[in-house]
């Protein structure tokens, strides 16, 4: 069951923010306390700690308007959708010193779960001299894992995580003896992170 619940998450998580790389109606909270509600755009990167590109998103109070640029120095939030229904709750996370990224909320406590969207590609050998190989461009996704701490956020899970689910999860979670126990037990696999963080929200003071 939790196994297939975390395929539907991914699964809705696609769906629900495919189109932030794409003018989308949304608001955006400033660090002020203020808000403004338009569409927003924002870059996909390669899911490295040493992205190329801006972190900024591009703001437009109307589709047709100026465009503006935000980064996390004055934007504290994203909520995609529209007065009535929000489709995506965004934030900027700390992935190294000095760098924050926007990723979707998908749990909120005393550990956060963030999901981020990066472009990955393969290549395959190519027929064509001028062309030696076939480039091939797709989206995947990654976990991370934050404490409202000051920390940066864990990388946990998908591309450029390096180590075994099991070992992170264990150091990240050591400071709670019941969940750690579970995890020695091998009661969560990477397919459970979702009720692993919660659970771990529910039993850890």
């Amino acid at each position: 069951m939790r196994k297939i619940i975390f395929l539907i998450i991914t699964i809705l998580y696609s769906l629900s923010v495919g189109a932030q790389f794409e003018w989308t109606p949304a608001k955006v909270i400033f660090n002020d306390g203020s808000s403004s509600r338009g569409f927003v755009k924002f870059p996909k990167h390669s899911g490295g700690l040493i992205s190329i590109g801006s972190t900024k998103i591009k703001f437009r109070k109307k589709r047709k308007s100026t465009t503006e640029k935000f980064g996390n120095e004055s934007v504290e939030e994203v909520v995609f959708g529209d007065e009535e229904f929000t489709t995506a709750h965004f934030k900027y996370v700390p992935i190294k010193k000095n760098k924050y990224v926007l990723m979707e909320l998908i749990i909120e406590g005393k550990v956060n779960l963030f999901k981020r969207t990066v472009l990955k590609s393969t290549s395959t050998p190519s027929t064509n001299p001028v062309i030696p190989q076939n480039v091939t461009y797709y989206d995947d996704t990654q976990f991370f894992l934050f404490r409202n701490d000051g920390e940066k956020a864990k990388l946990i899970a998908g591309p450029n995580s390096i180590g075994l689910f099991s070992a992170k999860a264990q150091k990240y979670f050591d400071d709670c003896p019941k969940i750690l126990e579970y995890i020695e037990a091998g009661l969560y696999n990477i397919e459970d992170l979702v009720q692993l963080v919660k659970d771990y929200n529910l039993l850890c003071d």
